[in-house]
């Protein structure tokens, strides 16, 4: 059996972006996102500060690599 190739994270959000199961993941990591916003007034010290940024930017990445080329 021939191994079928392994589609690229694109190829993937292009096939699935229409799905309302997509949509909801996306629109979840966009709640999480605003809601580590609100948490930054909520930060006692600098390493609070630090690992909220830390997600912010890391749920940016991942919404960059989620979001519909074209």
């Amino acid at each position: 059996m021939t191994p079928l190739p392994k589609p690229t994270i694109q190829q993937a959000v292009a096939v699935l972006s229409d799905r309302d199961e997509f949509k909801a993941i996306i629109q979840y990591i966009q709640d999480e996102r605003e809601r580590f916003f609100a948490d930054l007034r909520m930060c006692a010290d600098t390493n609070d500060v630090m690992k909220i940024v830390g997600s912010v930017a890391t749920l940016d990445e991942l919404l960059s690599l989620l979001k519909k080329e074209g």
